[in-house]
């Protein structure tokens, strides 16, 4: 069994062709959503390892370049036996 699980939050409504979300996604509800997936990965003998933002690359108002958030990733590795 391999010691580590990766997962990802995404920080802002996922973006699909037909459907864009009007309600962004706030740093409370970021927060959150971490905080259950600590939680879950917990209760299932993980600690996590790491947290990694991935940023992404925008044009704002068709010519400043800017970045923003898409997501974290979050790392788990299996808790030692006893730990």
């Amino acid at each position: 069994m391999y010691p580590y699980k990766v997962e990802y939050i995404y920080a802002s409504s996922e973006k699909k062709k037909w459907y864009q979300s009007k309600n962004p996604v706030d740093a409370w509800s970021l927060a959150k959503e971490l905080e259950a997936l600590l939680v879950e990965f917990h209760s299932k003998g993980y600690e996590p390892d790491s947290i990694t933002p991935i940023l992404t690359h925008e044009i704002i108002h068709g010519s400043f370049a800017g970045t923003r958030t898409d997501g974290l990733m979050v790392t788990f590795r299996q808790k030692e036996p006893g730990a």
